[in-house]
């Protein structure tokens, strides 16, 4: 679910208004507490007191993430469902209602906006339970449930998912800088336009999950587990350049540093996170979905490397948008004939221009000797080619073709032999 600014503000906010008595409606105080920020500390702050077992570092995940389990159900499971039930019957308001799941396992739990920085929920159950705008910074969630768990626009950085089940999660635009995935099942889940930089997803199962936007700067993605419907998209680091990019002639007049020290790094760093998802999905065998971000890097780079505006718009022409790098087969494909449909339309000027034959006639002649120059087959002595326009389309033409047509085969044996 999509949360506006305003909605978020209100979200957070609620935390802060004094719990009010079931009976009278007016404000009470409970065990010291007078808000619904107050009590929710409290009583997460008791369970936590129940008793930690050993770091996940002391033993095996899979036997930590079992007993840690076995404690959230015998203890903490029904302390937590008691925070709930606690924060309803003070009123807790809940501003904008909440968007039904697709697989509900257990009843939604509203923490909404919630303060939750630095809590413990090693191995909790937390299916269906909504986070969004929460602030989980530092936040311990290793061996957690969180199968259809919703952290849209939350605050997860340096937050710990090791090894927790993240099934269906949600991660919509969240802020996971530095957060850490490791051993985590996030088989569907969603990070689009969330933040990962420096994240950590050693050994991750990211089946069928989707980055699209996600910034990755510095993300650890080389031991990801990916499968054919894992979507990476554009990164957000490639879509921010894009955008900055605007604004170059804007700065034009602020003298040359600034394009080294403005744009410069935001370009450099969208060509490592598409060389990093170029790295990963090869090394898991898709080859044509790699060969995408590949041809991102290289955009990348060529915005890096050329500061002159004239030999940035001469390498677009002639690698990126003739040739695709390489890397796009059916870009020389259409550059082969744009020439040819290009430099016959030129012969037939010519054979009009001098009543040679006519209309039809003129564009047929005129195909043929564009297609006979381009492959450069040669075909002796041709009388109404006399003059020196129709030599110059010849020649032309003639490197032209010597050029595009070895490109052409390049991409397109490439094509075949990863498919």
């Amino acid at each position: 679910m999509h949360y506006r600014p305003e909605d978020l503000h209100k979200l957070r906010q609620r935390w802060q208004q004094p719990l009010l008595d079931p009976d009278s409606g007016q404000p009470v105080e409970v065990e010291g507490c007078r808000t619904f920020h107050d009590l929710l500390r409290r009583r997460l702050q008791e369970i936590e007191a129940l008793g930690q077992p050993a770091s996940p570092a002391d033993r095996s995940l899979p036997v930590w993430r079992t007993e840690r389990r076995a404690f959230w159900e015998q203890q903490g499971q029904p302390r937590f469902l008691g925070l709930l039930a606690e924060l309803t019957r003070f009123g807790l308001p809940a501003v904008t209602g909440i968007e039904a799941a697709r697989y509900e396992i257990r009843e939604p739990c509203d923490l909404r906006g919630a303060d939750l920085h630095a809590v413990a929920l090693d191995g909790a159950f937390l299916e269906n339970a909504h986070f969004e705008g929460a602030d989980l910074t530092g936040a311990r969630l290793a061996g957690a449930r969180c199968f259809e768990t919703h952290f849209e626009d939350a605050v997860c950085e340096q937050a710990s998912f090791l090894g927790a089940e993240c099934h269906f999660a949600a991660f919509h635009r969240a802020r996971c800088d530095r957060a850490l995935f490791d051993q985590a099942d996030c088989t569907m889940a969603r990070f689009d336009q969330a933040r990962l930089r420096h994240a950590s997803f050693d050994t991750t199962i990211a089946y069928a999950a989707t980055f699209d936007g996600a910034f990755l700067a510095k993300a650890a993605l080389a031991a990801m587990r990916v499968n054919h419907l894992t979507r990476f998209g554009c990164p957000g680091e490639h879509l921010e350049a894009r955008a900055r990019k605007a604004v170059r002639r804007e700065k034009r007049h602020e003298g040359d540093d600034w394009y080294i020290v403005d744009l410069f790094p935001v370009w450099l760093r969208a060509a490592e996170v598409n060389s990093q998802i170029r790295a990963l999905l090869k090394a898991h065998g898709y080859f044509l979905a790699a060969d995408e971000y590949q041809y991102l890097e290289m955009v990348c780079r060529r915005h890096v490397l050329h500061q002159n505006r004239a030999s940035e718009v001469l390498e677009w022409l002639l690698k990126d948008l003739m040739f695709g790098y390489g890397l796009k087969w059916k870009r020389p494909l259409v550059t082969v004939f744009a020439i040819i449909g290009l430099w016959g339309l030129g012969f037939a000027g010519h054979f009009r221009l001098h009543a040679l034959h006519d209309y039809g006639a003129s564009i047929g002649w005129g195909m043929y000797y564009s297609v006979i120059a381009f492959t450069t087959l040669g075909f002796g002595n041709a009388p109404d080619l006399d003059g020196l326009w129709p030599k110059v389309l010849l020649c032309s033409e003639a490197l032209l073709g010597t050029i595009l047509m070895p490109m052409f085969l390049l991409a397109y044996a490439r094509k075949i032999l990863q498919d």
